[in-house]
Formats: C-alpha cells, sequence, structure tokens
C-alpha cells in the first residue's frame, strides 16, 4: 500500500508547499518524488533518519559527499508506530525545516485514510461472498456452521438475522449516480440503525440488509416493521430526489429461512419490475406471481396466449387489462374501485363484462377469474423478459 501511495503523496504535497519532495521505503529507495527520474535511486540521509526515528538536516556540503543527494530535510514516515519509510523536502535546511511536521503528518494521514478504505474494500467483498454463500445454502449439504462461522469471523451473527431486504436505486437528480448511491447508502444505515444489522453495498446500485428485529415478535410482526421502516425510506430518499426501490423476503428463523429470505427477496425485486411496481415491493404479497413465474416459458406464453386471445391485438388491451387487475384487487367492492381507476361505477362493469364476451372467462366466477388474473400476470412477465 505504501508503495502505491508514495508518489501521490510526494506530488501532493510538493504542490502544497512548492518545494521538492520525495517518499523512500525502509531500505532508503526512492519510491516516490515531484521529479519521477529519481524514483528508484538511494536517498543516504533516510538511513539515518529511520534508524534513529527522528528527523535529520543535510545542509550543502554533506550533500555535496552524497550522490544524487540535495540539501534538505528528512522525517521518518510512521504507520501504527513503526517507521516505514521516510520523507525528504529539498531546499535551504532553514528555509524548508518549517515545512518538515506538516509533511511528516500529511503523508501519514493519507497512509491511514488509504488504509481505512482498502480495510473497508476488504470486508465489503467478504462480506459481498458471505451474502452469496447464504444466497446458494443448501440444507442438504450441511454447511451451515461453515456460513455461521464466516460471519463470526466479520462480527456477524447471522442467526440473529430475521429477514433480508434489498434496495436498489433507480433513478437521481442533481448528482452523480456514486454520491446519489452512498447517499442511498447512508439513508439505508440510518433506516436500519440496529448495530447487529448486516448492510452490504453491492455492485449495480443494490444493497442488501439482513435485519436483526429491534424486538422479538412474531413473523408478521417482523414483516410489518420492515415494511413500515422501508416505506420512510423510500419516502425520505424521495425527498432528495433518489428513486429507491426495497425488496422485502420472507420472515426467517434459521439458516435456511435466512436463505429462502434472501432468494424471496431477489425474486421479489425481478418480479416486481417486470410487473411495473415500484417504492416498497414485499415478497409475501407476490407469493402467487412467483409460482406462476416457475412455469416454463413455451407453457405459461401458450396459456396466456389461448386465455386472451379475443383481447390480444386490440387497441384497448391495456385499458381492460388494468381495470381487470385493479378490480382483483378489491372483486366486491366495485365502488372502491372504479373511485380508484378515476372512472364511472357503470363503467367498471360495462369493460368487465366486455372482458367476459371476449375471453369467455367469468369476470365473476373465481375459477375463470383466477385464469383471467394469472394469463394477464404471465403476458405481463413474459413481455418484459423479452424487451
Amino acid at each position: 500500500m505504501f508503495k502505491k501511495m508514495a508518489q501521490r503523496i510526494a506530488e501532493s504535497t510538493s504542490e502544497v508547499i512548492g518545494r521538492g519532495v520525495l517518499v523512500t521505503d525502509e531500505n532508503g529507495i526512492v519510491i516516490g518524488c515531484n521529479v519521477r527520474k529519481r524514483v528508484g535511486t538511494f536517498h543516504e540521509p533516510s538511513i539515518k533518519v529511520m534508524q534513529e526515528n527522528k528527523p535529520s538536516v543535510t545542509d550543502r556540503e554533506e550533500a555535496k559527499k552524497m550522490p544524487g543527494v540535495y540539501p534538505g530535510y528528512t522525517l521518518p514516515i510512521q504507520f501504527f508506530g513503526k517507521v516505514i519509510g521516510s520523507v525528504s523536502i529539498s531546499g535551504i535546511p532553514e528555509e524548508v525545516e518549517r515545512f518538515g511536521l506538516l509533511v511528516q503528518k500529511q503523508a501519514e494521514i493519507m497512509l491511514r485514510e488509504q488504509a481505512f478504505l482498502e480495510s473497508n474494500l476488504i470486508r465489503e467483498r467478504a462480506l459481498r461472498d458471505l451474502v452469496e454463500n447464504v444466497a446458494s445454502y443448501d440444507g442438504s449439504q450441511g454447511m451451515s456452521e461453515l456460513i455461521n462461522m464466516q460471519g463470526k469471523e466479520l462480527g456477524v451473527t447471522l442467526s440473529r438475522c430475521k429477514s433480508v431486504v434489498i434496495a436498489e436505486m433507480k433513478s437521481w437528480k442533481d448528482e452523480s449516480s456514486e454520491n446519489a448511491y452512498q447517499v442511498m447508502v447512508r439513508e439505508l444505515r440510518s433506516a436500519f440503525s440496529h448495530p447487529r444489522n448486516v448492510i452490504c453495498p453491492q455492485r449495480n446500485r443494490r444493497v442488501t440488509v439482513f435485519v436483526t428485529p429491534h424486538r422479538p415478535g412474531t413473523n408478521d410482526d417482523v414483516t410489518l416493521n420492515i415494511e413500515n421502516t422501508a416505506k420512510s425510506l423510500v419516502e425520505n430518499l424521495e425527498a432528495k430526489g433518489i428513486t429507491v426501490d426495497v425488496a422485502i423476503g420472507f420472515p426467517a428463523n434459521d439458516m435456511n429461512g435466512l436463505a429462502i429470505s434472501l432468494r424471496s427477496a431477489r425474486d421479489a425485486m425481478r418480479l416486481g419490475g417486470l410487473l411495473k411496481m415500484n417504492g416498497v415491493i414485499s415478497a409475501r404479497n407476490l407469493t402467487s406471481e412467483a409460482l406462476l413465474d416457475m412455469l416454463p416459458v413455451g407453457k405459461r406464453e401458450e396459456f396466456a396466449h389461448r386465455t386472451l386471445a379475443g383481447l390480444e391485438g386490440r387497441s384497448d388491451y391495456e385499458e381492460m387489462r388494468d381495470t381487470f387487475l385493479g378490480w382483483c384487487e378489491s372483486p366486491f367492492a366495485s365502488g372502491e374501485v372504479a373511485e380508484r381507476l378515476s372512472m364511472h361505477r357503470n363503467s367498471l362493469q360495462y369493460r368487465l363484462k366486455k372482458i367476459r364476451a371476449l375471453t369467455g372467462k367469468d369476470p365473476w366466477n373465481f375459477k375463470d377469474a383466477f385464469e383471467l388474473w394469472a394469463a394477464f400476470v404471465l403476458k405481463n412477465i413474459s413481455e418484459e423478459n423479452q424487451g
């Protein structure tokens, strides 16, 4: 890490103080310098500085005795209490000595920041590996102990996690995607602030969260609390110009349940996208759609075409589809459905009767209504997959 940072340390500090700066490794070899041709040369004054762990002045007469060395001021660089190299400022010692502490501390601060960033990146990669291991967990292979051990090495207690949440950033305003994503991650950490929650930023502007409840409760209580938290998160981010979808998996009581929760959250996010859902998408509300999605592609396309043949190709197809799917949400409350769809109650009845006439399926008959609903859903899924 030090060798990777040395050139940046030398150039950035040189720009600040307007003097020549070089950085050496523990052997006195120059590994960073504002004059790049000096990289790889030997800087003799650094050896004494590192051995004694204290600054040293090189005057003009001393510099003449050492090839490739200029007058200046050299200081040790420490990293977590250990001397790992040196930094030297060229110039009249009396003039550059005043920059010494500034340059030394700047170099050490940059190293600590880089170490922190690399440590976070390593942890994030390890967390992503953990998430994928949970996703691929198969109870028949008896891998739960190894996955739990992997979690404990990262300070994670998976047995306390009762559900999985996936947040995905869809759009943003006024900022770069990276800045907006960091805002989303911060808001997510604030919303799901329990110290035992596992929050794993991932690729494709997603974040996966293994949720530990704040208080005990039934599975329904846990899911409801997560849904409410997710709704607040979506609203807060919307106010900041960032649109996010949040998928919530089934509740979990063990490793197998946690794996199912993760996979169901991923399926909910995917199906929600195919069905043009947004905001908070809960797996428990997509059980039937998930079952239909498991059908072979050919079978579901054949069923959808056969059921909806009388509607396909019509200019009012989408209007009929949306009316029927809206009606399915409250089939015995026509007035409520009509209000939600912004139409007169009689218009709703007219469209439902028209669907019956064109498809031969009666929306007021449970079996026929289910077949119509399934056909519309399968057609939506197939069309989005093809798109």
